[in-house]
């Protein structure tokens, strides 16, 4: 009786420790799945033909607001409204001091995000010479700056994904000589890793539940 009450013992303890070689490896994919990032668009979609400097906008989690050589337009777009940056002597108030377009999260935890792609087109009689330069900041310091010049309808730009950043800067490129639109800002948000329990405490817990099964298991039984 004794020798079949110590075999199941043993099997109880064997299998106890295949659970834990499991439950360690479950923990340890765990911390090693990726994050999921949460995608948005900006469409500038139901907003009417106005400018009002330094006013934030929101949409799909990304706020704006832009300075006097920027208007919100319903008119033109793809499909229409859009962002119209002008030069600044043909601008809503022609010679006003010029300034960014700027984008950030709305979300009060500060996520970083990436620039996946954007429209851009060119407006006026040539539809043509003009440019934007776009340029992206993380806590301050310059992640990317680059000019990208409008020839016509609009063009699907698809740059991303590229570094977090947490500020986007637009800004028509001195020199210009007609009115560029942008629509269809597309971004990434970094994930939240306060909204998902950290992959260590996973792996402590799991580990810690396993080794509790087992140190149960190998407990001597009732003398027989």
């Amino acid at each position: 009786m004794m020798k079949r009450l110590s075999d199941s013992r043993k099997l109880t303890a064997h299998a106890s420790s295949k659970w834990l070689v499991a439950a360690v490896g479950l923990a340890a994919a765990a911390s090693l799945a990726p994050l999921t990032a949460s995608a948005g668009v900006v469409t500038f979609e139901n907003k009417s033909a106005e400018f009002r400097a330094g006013v934030d906008y929101t949409e799909a989690g990304m706020g704006y607001a832009f300075f006097w050589n920027f208007i919100l337009s319903p008119d033109t777009g793809n499909p229409p409204s859009a962002l119209v940056g002008f030069p600044v002597a043909i601008g809503p108030f022609p010679n006003a001091p010029a300034g960014p377009a700027i984008f950030s999260t709305d979300t009060t935890s500060g996520r970083s995000f990436t620039l996946d792609g954007y429209d851009i087109g060119a407006l006026g009689p040539d539809r043509q010479g003009g440019s934007l330069q776009i340029r992206g900041l993380l806590r301050n310091q310059e992640q990317f700056s680059f000019a990208d010049t409008a020839t016509g309808g609009f063009a699907t730009r698809q740059p991303g994904p590229g570094a977090f950043i947490d500020r986007l800067e637009l800004r028509v490129t001195p020199g210009s000589t007609t009115a560029v639109a942008i629509d269809n800002l597309r971004f990434s948000l970094k994930p939240d890793t306060n909204e998902i329990p950290e992959p260590g405490s996973i792996a402590i817990l799991s580990i810690g539940l396993a080794a509790l099964a087992l140190v149960r298991s190998r407990r001597p039984g009732p003398a027989s």
